[in-house]
C-alpha cells in the first residue's frame, strides 16, 4: 500500500471515496447524522489550500484518507478506510503521519471529533495517548504536540522520498511490461 500527500487535482478522488462510505460511516466520519453526495461535494471543495490531505492506495485506488485542518495551534484530523481495508493499521499509520505533518508546521494539539457510539476511533485515540472526552453523544480527542525536532522533519523527508521512489518503480515496471510483454522484471 501507497500512502502519499493527494495533489489539489486529486480531490475528486478524494471526494469519491468519501462517497463510496456507507451511511454509518459517513456518520462516523463526520460526526454528523446524514451526510449526502452534495454535503460532501461542499466539504471537499471547501478545503483549503494550506491543509493536508493523505491518501493510501491498493493500486491505482484511494482505499483510506486523512484531513488535516489548522485552526490557530491547532490542527484537526479526520480519517476513514474502506470497510474491506480496516483491521489492518490504516488507521493508525494515517493518524502518526498526521501528527508528525502538524507537529512539524508548529501546531500545539491535535484534535479529532467523532461520535460517542464510534469506538474504533475512540480506541485509536487512546492508543495513540489523545485524552478522550465524551459529552452529549461526542468524544472528543486531543494531543499535545511536542516542536518539531530533526527527527521528525527527516521522518517526513524520507516518507516523502520513499512515495517518490515507490512511484517511480511502478511506473518502470509499468514501461517496461508495455515494451517487453511477457518479459520478467
Amino acid at each position: 500500500m501507497l500512502i502519499r500527500k493527494l495533489l489539489p487535482d486529486e480531490r475528486p478522488d478524494f471526494a469519491f471515496h468519501l462517497k463510496g462510505l456507507a451511511p454509518a460511516d459517513r456518520r462516523f466520519r463526520f460526526a454528523h447524522g446524514t451526510v449526502s453526495d452534495d454535503w460532501i461535494d461542499t466539504y471537499v471543495g471547501g478545503i483549503d489550500p494550506d491543509d493536508l490531505i493523505l491518501g493510501v492506495f491498493d493500486g491505482p485506488r484511494l482505499v483510506g484518507a486523512a484531513h488535516v485542518a489548522f485552526s490557530d495551534a491547532v490542527a484537526e484530523v479526520g480519517v476513514s478506510v474502506d470497510p474491506a481495508h480496516r483491521s489492518a493499521g490504516i488507521g493508525a499509520e494515517l493518524f502518526k503521519r498526521a501528527i508528525r505533518w502538524a507537529r512539524n508546521r508548529g501546531a500545539e494539539r491535535l484534535y479529532t471529533l467523532c461520535l460517542a457510539d464510534n469506538r474504533a476511533m475512540i480506541r485509536l485515540a487512546g492508543k495513540l495517548g489523545m485524552e478522550v472526552t465524551r459529552d452529549s453523544g461526542t468524544a472528543e480527542a486531543y494531543l499535545a504536540l511536542d516542536p518539531p525536532d530533526l527527527l521528525t522533519v527527516a521522518d517526513e523527508m524520507s516518507s516523502g522520498l520513499d512515495t517518490i521512489m515507490t512511484d517511480w518503480t511502478d511506473a518502470w515496471r509499468a514501461c517496461h511490461r508495455a515494451l517487453l510483454p511477457g518479459g520478467k522484471i
